[in-house]
């Protein structure tokens, strides 16, 4: 059993129901807490109805092919990979954000700027009739 999302041997696994996936339980709650999605299908899915799978307490030992230098080297590259991924899925998520925020700044300026000039013209209209009151009498 491997988990879809880390490709390590879950410590409490779990299947979905929609994509029949295994999971760590940490990990797809996580990822649900986040997204409300099933990571492979792209289903709602909820913690609830995760099913639990029972498995032997004792861990299987690494085999001599995963201790090598190669195989250390290998799982090390693929860990820069997913960081450097997910650098990237950050940096773009980031400068959406900004251009969202900077949509929003000039919205809110522009609206502040119309509130500032209707007021003047406002105040200067209430002088205005001030005024030719004060004539009248």
């Amino acid at each position: 059993m491997i988990c879809a999302i880390s490709g390590t041997t879950p410590q409490d696994p779990v299947i979905s129901p929609n994509s029949g996936s295994v999971f760590d339980r940490k990990l797809i709650e996580g990822y649900i807490a986040e997204h409300g999605t099933d990571p492979i299908s792209g289903d709602a899915l909820s913690v609830d109805s995760l099913i639990s799978i029972k498995t032997s307490i004792t861990p299987a030992p690494r085999t001599p092919a995963q201790a090598s230098i190669p195989a250390l080297l290998q799982s090390f590259q693929n860990e820069w990979d997913a960081l450097v991924l997910e650098t990237l899925t950050l940096r773009q998520e980031l400068l959406k954000t900004r251009q969202d925020l900077s949509t929003a700044l000039y919205y809110h300026d522009a609206a502040v700027r119309v509130v500032a000039k209707l007021t003047k013209e406002r105040d200067d209209a209430v002088a205005e009739l001030q005024t030719l009151t004060q004539r009248e009498l």
